[in-house]
């Protein structure tokens, strides 16, 4: 997101910590109510347009949301009508951000919970599932099917190990990919945790399983590296070359160049 959306989407951040810290307890609800809006932004492009026409003034806006939202919880039809009154540089830029306000909600009532850690770690394990699961990554990700199809099969594999909070977060994911693969949502959502928790998040990736010393050591490097906490999620693939592959953000950090980490490399090796 470019130009005057990124500086909108801030706002519409800081707008919603805002209604959290006197709503916390309708987190929940209000991220329902922001998908619903979303998907209406999805399915009414006309719709979009109206809400991001820079020429249309900030009350009617306003006014158009909370005509579209009759009815619905007055913190979420409140917040909406904020954002969408802000200034956006593309039509989909505003559905964009109610979607990740809407996700940010949802953490932020697991986050209340004290299980967001959980939902974290639970994500990352539905994710190598899907790795090693062509089939079931195939099935989930299959748009043709109906979503209703694609959220029964999620349960279906995933109910018993999962807290009701992840697979509130799968349902979404599933039902309504809005064009990205069910792996990327999985980052996508995964990396909102990460941020929530105030953390980095790094997904590293092991020829052979990491004694708890050597992950400690990883976390520390990268702390120093990064300047900031990380989040290790690690998993085991013996086929990685050189042993290790890191990936923080989008950068990936492979067996070849972890001469930058000489202390962990002389660690691994003991």
């Amino acid at each position: 997101m470019a130009g005057g959306s990124a500086g909108s989407a801030a706002k519409a951040q800081l707008e919603l910590n805002r209604v959290l810290a006197k709503q916390l307890g309708h987190a929940s609800q209000i991220g329902e109510e922001l998908f619903a809006l979303t998907d209406a932004l999805d399915a009414d492009p006309a719709l979009a347009r109206a809400l991001t026409n820079p020429n249309r003034e900030a009350g009617a806006k306003e006014r158009l949301i909370r005509q579209a939202m009759a009815g619905h919880f007055p913190s979420a039809v409140g917040l909406a009508a904020s954002v969408a009154a802000l200034r956006w540089s593309k039509d989909g830029d505003l559905a964009d951000t109610l979607e990740l306000l809407a996700f940010d909600s949802k953490l932020a009532n697991a986050q209340s919970k004290k299980v967001l850690r959980h939902v974290e770690a639970e994500l990352f394990e539905v994710d190598v599932v899907l790795r090693n699961n062509r089939d079931l990554r195939t099935a989930l990700g299959d748009v043709v099917a109906e979503p209703q199809a694609r959220v029964k099969l999620v349960e279906g594999v995933f109910v018993p190990a999962v807290r009701p909070e992840t697979m509130d977060l799968l349902h979404r994911v599933v039902s309504h990919p809005r064009g990205r693969g069910i792996r990327y949502s999985l980052k996508y959502v995964g990396d909102l945790v990460a941020a929530r928790r105030q953390r980095l998040a790094v997904v590293v990736t092991s020829a052979a399983a990491l004694s708890e010393r050597q992950t400690a050591t990883l976390a520390k490097l990268l702390s120093a590296e990064y300047g900031r906490e990380v989040q290790l999620n690690v998993s085991i693939d013996h086929s990685v070359i050189g042993g290790l592959r890191i990936r923080v953000g989008d950068e990936v950090v492979d067996g070849s160049l972890l001469t930058r980490f000489t202390e962990l490399r002389r660690d691994l090796a003991a």
